[in-house]
């Protein structure tokens, strides 16, 4: 980097540090107003409930007496990598959790059998086309009228072109639809990645922790790109890119608002260049449209809850820039623990989220 180059680094990484911890990005919300108003909330809202507040407070301050003294290496295994945008803290473990999904055939099989994935047939005409005989698109391949659209169709079927059949399906169907889960069946388990971030706020602060969890074999491995110092940011996020490639498709939970537009702001920041522009399944919106009618709301830990896991060490969402400041202040690592257990459990759970979704399709 040059001279004139480095200097406005600097200075727009000085900026950058004096805005971490300048705002505080929830509400606390007692016993009595959970009871009045907020029986029903959604994912989307920043809020942590009194009782989980005052616990997840106990527990930094646990942490904190607990590994007063200790280092980072010490305390959570890793390693420091380096590359050409600086270093960062690696942390690399391995999970039984797999990755299922539908197979190429069932997926080939309940998207080929929607008539409406064509421009101009809806459920009236599907009904009708079907009553003459046209079941699937394939066999529409033999209809004087709609017959190009379905050759269209079954050749990106049949050639798996994930990210224009989303396209297709974006503009036909909501983002919900079963029929975009199927698609998944499309990919290779080995090319999805699974991420995740947390970071010190709302858009303009910093990632600390990006996390990617990918099938290798049996089992699912996780690694997380973690920040010692927000200088580290730069060389995390070269990670993370470093771990993707024109082939893979990403699972998040609410990603494509979230964590995708984030990661490719701060990209911009450091001005590094990447294109984030691969298939995407998003697992928040087959989330709602599976449990919104039986869930107060589709936060991942509610549905997590739902399948009976209880996280034994995690800190709320809404606490994580908290936690992780108190690490800048006294560079005590012990909260840096509940941070790294919080995001590696989310990747788990997605991945066991995005997998028994099938189960709620009846196709």
């Amino acid at each position: 980097m040059k001279e004139p180059e480095k200097e406005l680094f600097e200075r727009a990484l000085d900026t950058l540090k004096k805005k971490v911890g300048s705002n505080v990005n929830y509400n606390v919300i007692s016993e009595h107003e959970k009871s009045l108003h907020f029986s029903r909330r959604t994912e989307q809202d920043n809020y942590i409930y009194e009782e989980e507040y005052s616990k997840a407070i106990r527990l930094k301050d646990k942490l904190v007496q607990q590994f007063k003294g200790r280092t980072l290496e010490e305390v959570i295994p890793g390693c420091i990598i380096s590359n050409e945008h600086g270093e960062c803290y690696c942390i690399t473990n391995e999970s039984d959790t797999r990755i299922v999904r539908a197979s190429y055939a069932k997926s080939r099989e309940v998207i080929l059998s929607d008539l409406k994935l064509l421009s101009g047939v809806g459920p009236v005409r599907e009904k009708k086309l079907k009553g003459q005989g046209f079941q699937t698109i394939e066999d529409l391949t033999r209809h004087p009228l709609w017959r190009e659209s379905a050759i269209e169709i079954l050749r990106m079927v049949d050639t798996r072109e994930v990210e224009n059949l989303q396209s297709t399906l974006g503009r036909r169907l909501p983002k919900s639809h079963p029929l975009a889960h199927y698609l998944a069946g499309f990919c290779r388990t080995e090319d999805f990645a699974i991420i995740d971030i947390e970071t010190m706020g709302l858009f303009g602060r910093p990632i600390i922790l990006l996390g990617i969890a990918k099938q290798h074999g049996d089992n699912m491995r996780i690694n997380q790109f973690l920040l010692r110092d927000i200088s580290d940011e730069a060389s995390a996020l070269w990670e993370l890119i470093n771990h993707l490639d024109k082939n893979s498709a990403f699972i998040t939970f609410n990603g494509r608002a979230f964590d995708i537009p984030y990661i490719q702001e701060r990209l911009a920041f450091y001005g590094i260049r990447s294109s984030l522009n691969n298939p995407h399944f998003d697992a928040l919106h087959f989330t709602r449209r599976a449990y919104r009618d039986r869930l107060a709301n589709c936060r991942l830990e509610t549905v997590e809850k739902h399948y009976g896991v209880n996280r034994e060490v995690d800190v709320p969402g809404a606490l994580i820039p908290e936690f992780y400041e108190s690490y800048l202040r006294t560079q005590n690592v012990g909260p840096l623990i509940a941070i790294v257990e919080h995001n590696k459990q989310d990747l788990i759970t997605l991945a066991n989220i995005f997998s028994k979704l099938y189960n709620e399709w009846n196709l």
